[in-house]
């Protein structure tokens, strides 16, 4: 089903939400007109509703975008988070795992900016960055470099995803330079793919990231708990029990090899969530949101 986008400055109903700022920002300029035209779809999911009531999935991105939440009261230490929905890389669910986060955090003082991000396509690509991963770390840069702007930290700037969001945000915690402004400060992971090789893979994801066929070379190198090393910023995990979309080993491998290399990595396992929980689907999968902000207000 095909729909026009509704632009999130319109999901800003409310007396909380009216306090904030909220803009959307392309992250590079729109096609030529003579280019080849793709026209972005939303489909309108049933069940599984964000706040707002709503759950779409936006497909064939060809502009990425960041959706800017920018609280009234900023917290004292100028903290921003770029969030990344989920989707298995075949959608992006920008509500559940998007507009949400980003009306919760930013009513806590926390900058939020939820990426819109073109989706992997490995025959554009070949064996280079995939683009979903080129848009997560435009966008850290881009929030990096509106830090005076915004009134943040730019030693404050972290990345968080869920599920196959999680990868990017994993990703780009890997992936990204301090030299270029690229590098989180702090990477958070909502039920991450980590694994695209092993008993733990996540291989829907793998193939649309790097195709039917990659390489052991390429699987390797977007398997992120082999990409553990000593100077790569610090990690939170939050996982179910129950998830059956994405085992919690995805999770508890990464931390380990980054805490076998002295990284600073946390975990909390809920018993209870299942997998694509946001913000919450119960009480129990819904106590990571106290939890990571107590353990970023712990970060130096």
């Amino acid at each position: 089903m095909k729909a026009c986008f509704i632009l999130p400055l319109a999901l800003a109903l409310g007396a909380s939400a009216r306090a904030q700022i909220i803009e959307e920002i392309p992250l590079q300029p729109p096609l030529p007109a003579n280019a080849p035209q793709t026209i972005e779809e939303v489909v309108y999911r049933h069940g599984n509703y964000d706040d707002r009531g709503f759950n779409r999935a936006v497909q064939k991105v060809t502009v990425p975008t960041l959706t800017v939440y920018r609280p009234a009261k900023p917290a004292a230490r100028g903290e921003a988070l770029i969030v990344c929905p989920g989707g298995g890389y075949s959608y992006v669910a920008i509500d559940r795992e998007g507009h949400a986060l980003g009306r919760y955090f930013s009513a806590r003082g926390i900058t939020v900016a939820v990426l819109k991000y073109r989706l992997p396509d490995p025959s554009v690509t070949k064996d280079g960055l995939p683009l979903s991963q080129q848009d997560a770390l435009a966008a850290v840069r881009y929030v990096r470099n509106r830090a005076q702007e915004w009134n943040l930290n730019p030693k404050r700037i972290g990345i968080l995803g869920g599920s196959a969001g999680g990868h990017l945000a994993g990703s780009v915690g890997v992936l990204g330079q301090a030299a270029d402004g690229t590098r989180p400060d702090f990477v958070t992971l909502l039920y991450p793919v980590i694994c695209l090789e092993g008993p733990y893979a996540h291989q829907g994801s793998r193939t649309k990231l790097l195709g039917a066929s990659p390489s052991p070379e390429r699987i390797a190198e977007y398997s992120l708990e082999r990409r553990a090393r000593v100077d790569l910023p610090p990690y939170f995990f939050v996982h179910a029990k129950d998830d059956k979309g994405v085992p919690r080993q995805n999770s508890e491998l990464f931390a380990a090899a980054l805490k076998e290399k002295g990284v600073p990595a946390e975990v909390m396992i809920v018993e209870t969530g299942g997998h694509g929980f946001g913000l919450g689907r119960d009480a129990e999968s819904g106590r990571w949101k106290d939890a990571f902000l107590a353990w970023l207000g712990k970060l130096p």
